[in-house]
Order: C-alpha cells, then structure tokens, then sequence
C-alpha cells in the first residue's frame, strides 16, 4: 500500500484565528470625530443606526457590545472585505436612522480572536 507523507496544511497553531469559509471583523462605529456611537439606544426600533449598518455587512452571525464603545463583532463571509465594509458604512453618512445618527468615522478591522460564551 501506497504511503503520502503530509507537510503543508495544519491549520491549527494555538493562538492563530483560521477562518477557512468566514471571516471575524470588529466594527467601531463612530462619528467623524472619532467619537464611539452608543449603540444600545439604537437597537430598539426598527430603522435605527445598528439595523442600518448590519444592513450594509449582512453578517452570518453579530453582537451588538452592550457598552459605549459602539462595537459590533461580526462574522462574514470569507469573500466580505473589511477595508470595503468600511467605506460602505461611512457613505451611510451622518444622518443615519431615526436619531440622525453620524456614523462617517466608523471603522472596521479584521478580528484577531473570537469568543463564545
């Protein structure tokens, strides 16, 4: 019987986040002086700044951060860009939703970990 000897694809370094069919990206949202947007006055109607920018991610899976640090932890599709996920989110511009929310200095960064609780 034939034998292959395996050298290239482990895929599993401790410490390294894979994402072999989806990608983990944190969005900030903040306004065009960099300041965080508190989200959890825009997540309860419809229409409302975090509806609208999830909107323009069409993630696989989120979380909306229960703080003021305007966080939203998004997984998508492995084709999904952060550096485009970012410039669609500032075209938005700053009168987004009901509340007139500026959302034009938002930023999106790949993840580097991911946490299930």
């Amino acid at each position: 019987m034939v034998s292959v000897t395996r050298v290239t694809g482990l895929g599993v370094t401790a410490g390294t986040l894979y994402g072999h069919n989806a990608k983990a990206m944190l969005v900030t949202v903040k306004n065009a002086g960099a300041t965080a947007i508190d989200l959890r006055a825009e997540d309860d109607a419809v229409g409302e700044a975090a509806e609208v920018v999830l909107g323009e991610i069409s993630p696989l899976m989120y979380l909306v951060t229960n703080s003021n640090a305007g966080t939203i932890s998004v997984i998508t599709d492995i084709s999904a860009n952060a550096a485009d996920l970012q410039a669609k989110i500032r075209a938005l511009g700053t009168a987004v939703g009901p509340n007139n929310i500026d959302v034009s200095g938002t930023t999106v960064a790949d993840g580097s970990s991911v946490v299930v609780s």
